[in-house]
């Protein structure tokens, strides 16, 4: 019998290098929400290398396991809170009614159990990733459709069922809240709104390093530098603010705001010191407006959001910084 339901879910850990989904009562958090364009879901996985090596006077190999890789993996889902972006930055602040979500400057973070777990058929299992870190993160904000964001794990061990059972607890909302972002990106440069945007896509990651003791039965994650964030602008250009500030090779700072249908539920992304690397502009000769394509690039990002306003409740269960 198939397998007819699912759970994606994740916790964030109390201590590096131990699970924390670990009893079928332990409390879970889901990512999002999802639709189509969400996709398929990916498990986690490890491959496992075998080594050839051949005696004298054998055509046949003898194979000898080497260390285990952890691939990196990767989740789509549509976010209800800003609370992928502090994966990704480490520092969330009670600065209650807002969320502000900033780099970590020295220390590690938390790092997630992170949990995909079937059911409902007749060979119910789970695979766990332990001491995942986010190195990675795309968002896409365009009008019309929803927020939608993907984060990169890496990560350092392996469970599955018969490690900890499946979870009979149905996991909470993530940060409590329900309903995504319309992805409809209110941008500004320099203060001065870009109202011909219509859809903003950008990229975050960081460099880390994995480390391994007891010939790599055991690993470690360790995140290190962030790297510049990248942004492209989809838009029909209206303003010469950006194209001058392109022209002059001037640093500006570049908001993107997303709001809920409520139309007041927000995530605030701010880009320090952008640069326009180019910008491309195509159309049908003598047949209207010209697309633009903007390509640019800043030294970080940095998020605010109404985490509290919205009805969100204790702060330290959903938001964790460095250890």
């Amino acid at each position: 019998m198939p397998n007819e339901t699912s759970k994606y879910v994740w916790q964030y850990q109390a201590a590096v290098g131990t699970s924390i989904l670990t009893i079928a009562t332990s409390a879970s958090f889901e990512f999002g929400e999802y639709n189509d364009e969400c996709g398929k879901w990916n498990s986690p996985f490890v491959e496992n290398p075998a080594l050839p090596s051949w005696a004298y006077a054998s055509r046949t190999p003898t194979l000898t396991n080497i260390e285990t890789k952890y691939p990196t993996f990767t989740h789509v889902f549509l976010p209800t809170t800003a609370q992928f972006l502090a994966w990704m930055l480490g520092t969330p602040t009670n600065s209650d009614p807002e969320v502000i979500i900033t780099t970590a400057a020295t220390g590690m973070t938390y790092p997630l159990t992170v949990r995909h777990q079937l059911e409902g058929g007749t060979a119910p299992q789970n695979k766990q990733a332990v001491d995942c870190y986010c190195i990675g993160l795309t968002m896409r904000m365009e009008k019309g459709r929803k927020v939608l964001v993907e984060p990169e794990f890496v990560w350092g061990a392996l469970e599955d069922i018969g490690d900890n059972v499946n979870l009979t607890t149905s996991p909470l909302a993530a940060g409590l809240m329900t309903g995504p972002y319309n992805g409809n990106p209110d941008v500004t440069w320099n203060v001065t709104s870009l109202t011909g945007v219509w859809r903003a896509d950008v990229k975050c990651s960081q460099e880390y390093d994995i480390v391994s003791s007891a010939t790599g039965a055991t690993q470690t994650v360790y995140t290190g530098k962030m790297l510049p964030v990248q942004i492209i602008l989809s838009a029909v250009l209206k303003q010469n603010t950006s194209w001058d500030d392109y022209v002059g090779r001037t640093a500006r700072t570049l908001t993107i705001n997303v709001k809920k249908f409520d139309d007041t539920s927000y995530i605030l992304l701010t880009f320090t010191n952008a640069r326009v690397v180019s910008v491309k502009e195509t159309g049908h000769r003598n047949a209207g407006h010209y697309g633009a394509t903007m390509a640019l690039i800043a030294e970080k990002v940095e998020g605010e959001s109404d985490w509290f306003t919205e009805g969100g409740v204790a702060f330290d269960t959903h938001w964790k910084a460095t250890i």
